[in-house]
């Protein structure tokens, strides 16, 4: 099989090589992967941000269909187009930091997807919505299930919600389709008046323009009547993080869903995060509960994930290369098969 392999930090050190198929052990199946999600985390991993990952596959979110049955396992069929998890340790409510770190697709102790076949655990699988293609179905496990989770899953948003989503990556356009359908009232930040207009298509109900609106947690209570919004993702920028604390109500949580910023830091308003009891989470995917409730979500309201370029496999350390300008709106895929 052919598999994308790190041998020390930075792009030019990525070789595209071929493998020997593996076989799936006890509890395990083989996924013949037919598309890949492009994540600026796997541009971090390939420059030795995380770690030394010489000689791993790199890669975190892709669908596949089921092509071998590891031993005892029960419950799957070849043929089955399925979403691995992308922490593939996280089947229940609670994991171990030292579990995260071990069973995350693509990290420096496991083998990702950036390959023809991937092997995964049996237990830590999602059937995809039928609607959607390999393409689009790729983006579930990470971006989606973080920007279902930064929503607060099934019981999260709720219609009347205002949702505030800083950006058009893929976390955030999920967030905004997500929210949307949920009924709550999504407001949409970007510095390109283009990207606004696209995301008021998307059902987007108000956009601004934060180069022109600097202090735009202010336009939040103008739209809002004073309120403040319910919810606001935030992509973890040092700049970005007291704007989204101070357009939230009392009682509303910000969702920081990415690292932005180059310093690892955020500068929390401590007085104000105190004085109107407000929530600070990070979400970083989710567990196999989430993803379920993701999946059925999206097939309720057949939503179909934004894509905005899909590479040739072998071009992978040229999207890599374009991760960090984060100039897309949607999803950027890698087609393997």
């Amino acid at each position: 099989m052919r598999a994308w392999v790190s041998h020390g930090a930075g792009l030019e050190h990525l070789r595209l090589e071929q493998r020997e198929t593996p076989r799936p052990s006890p509890g395990q199946v083989l996924l013949r992967v037919r598309a890949a999600a492009v994540n600026l985390r796997d541009h971090k991993m390939a420059l030795g941000a995380y770690g030394d990952a010489t000689g791993r596959v790199l890669g975190g979110e892709c669908v596949g269909e089921i092509a071998a049955l590891g031993p005892g396992v029960a419950g799957w069929r070849i043929g089955q187009r399925v979403n691995p998890l992308f922490v593939q340790a996280w089947t229940g409510d609670r994991i171990a930091a030292a579990d995260i770190a071990a069973s995350t697709l693509g990290g420096l102790q496991r083998d990702g997807c950036f390959a023809d076949y991937l092997l995964a655990d049996a237990a830590a699988l999602v059937e995809v919505p039928a609607h959607l293609s390999d393409r689009k179905a790729a983006t579930l496990p990470f971006a989606g299930l973080t920007a279902w989770c930064a929503l607060g899953g099934a019981t999260g948003v709720r219609s009347g919600d205002v949702v505030v989503v800083q950006g058009t990556n893929g976390v955030m356009l999920f967030a905004l389709q997500l929210a949307q359908a949920a009924g709550a009232e999504v407001i949409v930040s970007s510095k390109s008046d283009d990207k606004l207009a696209r995301a008021r298509s998307l059902g987007a109900a108000h956009t601004i323009n934060y180069l022109a609106v600097p202090q735009w947690a202010d336009a939040v209570h103008e739209i809002t009547r004073g309120r403040g919004a319910d919810r606001v993702l935030d992509p973890g920028g040092a700049a970005t993080i007291a704007q989204s604390l101070q357009a939230l109500r009392p009682g509303g949580r910000c969702s920081v869903v990415g690292a932005l910023g180059a310093s690892p830091e955020l500068p929390v308003a401590l007085p104000w995060l105190l004085g109107h009891q407000l929530q600070l989470q990070g979400n970083n995917a989710g567990p196999l509960a989430e993803q379920r409730a993701l999946a059925q979500a999206v097939a309720a309201a057949r939503l179909q994930p934004e894509i905005e370029t899909t590479w040739p496999f072998e071009a992978l350390p040229e999207a890599l290369a374009a991760a960090p300008r984060a100039e897309q709106f949607g999803k950027v895929v890698l087609q393997i098969d």
